[in-house]
This record gives structure tokens, C-alpha cells and sequence, in this order.
């Protein structure tokens, strides 16, 4: 078994993880990291923990070269919000120095959404409830905007990196303009999850429905998050709209205008870090570069479309 945190490491884990500690544990790959096309497992590694055959808890390891970009501990206490109010499975154990977290295991009943569950009207819903949940929940400790992320990432990557597009300047700059725009609308911040990829919205028995990966988990403003899911699930403003309905009871167009501009530069956002990641992380295997680019063209599809920059004027 491949054993990213070290097999030290993770001994370190199991002597000091509750109620293992003594234990013989079965340590078990839990799912092989994916970048294209879902970005799954790829920031991390995790393990589940087996125990006389029974869950003994879901292990999230972080890759050791990207850790300074995620804050663990507000990672952990946002799960702990969440799991507070019956949305994620509860954090049992914080280990920083060894970059990982020990979780409850669902269990083998839950699995991962796929985009075809998201467009079903009432899946939509749980996922959109849930967010409400949590955004009515107690401030976070931590706050952070999608365009804080991506002034981070444009410095870290560098301007000139030979991987961006030759039109990201142009990406960049309406970036720029859709922050400027968002902040002179007003913004209010809320407990937001942050990272709808898909893969975090694990589905069980009966309906049921926990929030995974709290890394980006932070005060932000709730309409980043919702464009970022609807952008992912749909393709028309129709759609988008009908969505919309569901979360707010009904449709506004300065709401929808508001989760397209989210989306376009969730879109850069997620670029720019895939590249990142294309540079730092020691599995060359992953197609990093291609999801890149997946989320570049969808970004340019969005700011080239005939009236957006109309869009930002109505928010």
C-alpha cells in the first residue's frame, strides 16, 4: 500500500487516533485521486480504518507539498459546524503535524454525487437546504472570497508561468472586474462550504445527504458557492433560473446574474490552482493540466458571452 503521510506517520496517527489506540487496524486506500474530469482525491489521501471488521473511521491525509495551502484547523472546525448540525460526518481527531484528519466513516451504504443527481429537483434541493443550514449556522473562524483565492494563486503560480493560457491576463482582468463589481453590490458573509465538486456531497439510504472536505470551508458570501454548484450541474440560464427558484422561493435576476459571475471566476480560480497542483504534487499521473483547461474554456465561454459585462452592471 502506498502510504503518502509515511508509514511513521500514520503509526503516529493510529497510537493517538480515539479508541484505536492498542487496536490492530486495517488501513484500506479509500478512493484513487482523479484531476480530469473530477477533480477527486487529488489534494489528498484517504484511508479508511477497519477495526474486527467493523468502520473504525475515514482518515483525510493531505499531500505533504501542498499543506500551506489549506488550513487545517479551520478545516476542522467547519467540519465540527457542520457535523453539529446533521450536515458531515463528525471530525474525530486533528493531527497537524502530520497534516491529516480523522473522521466518522459513513459507512458503505453512502457514495459520492454524480452531475446526473444534482439535476434531480429534489437532490438539488437537499444540497441547496443544506447550504442554508449551514449558512444560518455561527460565524467561522476563518473568511475568504473566491478572489482572495485567486490573487493567491496568480502569485504563487506566477504570471508568466509557461502553463497558463495565452489569453489568462485577459482572464485575470475580468476576474478583477467581477470582484470589483460583487464588492460595490454588497456582500454578505455566511458559513459557506465552499467546494461543491460533485465527489463532496456524499448520498446514502433514504434520502440522506453529508457534506465532505471542508477545506475551502469558510465566512463567505453564500452566492459563490451556489453559481460554483449550479455551474457544475447546468448548462442554460433556465436551468440555473428553476434553481434558483428552489433556494430562494423565487426568481431574480439580480440573483442569477450574481451566481454567473460567481461562476466565471470560480472557473479562473480552479485553473489556476489545477496548475498549481500540476507543479507541486508528486503524481505526475494526474491530468491536472487537462481539468485545467476545462475549467479555463468554460471560464472564457462565460466572460465572452454577449452582454456580460450587462451582467455585472445588474448586480
Amino acid at each position: 500500500m502506498s502510504d503518502p503521510a509515511g508509514s511513521d506517520a500514520l503509526a503516529r496517527i493510529l497510537a493517538r487516533a480515539p479508541g484505536l489506540a492498542g487496536r490492530s487496524v486495517d488501513v484500506e486506500l479509500a478512493a484513487p485521486g482523479v484531476a480530469s474530469p473530477s477533480y477527486h482525491a487529488v489534494e489528498s489521501t484517504t484511508f479508511r480504518l477497519v477495526v474486527a471488521g467493523e468502520p473504525g473511521g475515514f482518515l483525510k491525509v493531505t499531500e505533504p507539498a501542498i499543506r500551506d495551502l489549506i488550513d487545517l484547523s479551520a478545516s476542522f472546525e467547519a467540519a465540527g459546524a457542520a457535523a453539529a448540525r446533521g450536515l458531515a460526518p463528525a471530525p474525530l481527531a486533528l493531527f497537524e503535524e502530520e497534516g491529516a484528519i480523522l473522521f466518522e466513516d459513513l459507512g458503505a451504504d453512502w457514495r459520492p454525487a454524480r452531475m446526473d443527481d444534482l439535476r434531480r429537483d429534489d437532490r438539488l434541493a437537499g444540497v441547496l437546504d443544506a447550504y442554508g443550514v449551514f449558512a444560518d449556522g455561527p460565524a467561522l473562524s476563518r473568511s475568504w472570497s473566491v478572489f482572495d483565492g485567486v490573487e493567491t494563486m496568480w502569485r504563487l503560480l506566477g504570471s508568466d508561468a509557461d502553463t497558463l493560457p495565452p489569453d489568462a491576463w485577459w482572464l485575470k482582468r475580468w476576474t478583477d472586474a467581477i470582484g470589483e463589481a460583487i464588492v460595490a453590490a454588497g456582500v454578505d458573509l455566511r458559513p459557506a462550504h465552499n467546494d461543491p465538486h460533485a465527489s463532496n456531497l456524499m448520498l446514502g439510504p433514504d434520502g440522506g445527504l453529508r457534506l465532505v472536505d471542508f477545506d475551502m470551508a469558510a465566512n463567505s458570501d453564500p452566492y459563490h458557492q451556489i453559481g460554483a454548484l449550479l455551474n457544475e450541474a447546468f448548462q442554460f440560464d433556465s436551468e440555473m433560473a428553476r434553481a434558483l427558484e428552489i433556494y430562494e422561493g423565487a426568481s431574480r435576476p439580480a440573483s442569477l446574474a450574481r451566481c454567473r459571475a460567481y461562476a466565471a471566476a470560480d472557473d479562473f480560480y480552479w485553473g489556476l490552482r489545477s496548475l498549481l497542483l500540476d507543479r507541486l504534487s508528486p503524481h505526475a499521473s494526474l491530468e491536472f493540466r487537462k481539468y485545467a483547461g476545462w475549467r479555463f474554456l468554460r471560464c472564457r465561454m462565460l466572460v465572452g458571452r454577449p452582454g456580460f459585462e450587462e451582467t455585472l452592471r445588474s448586480l
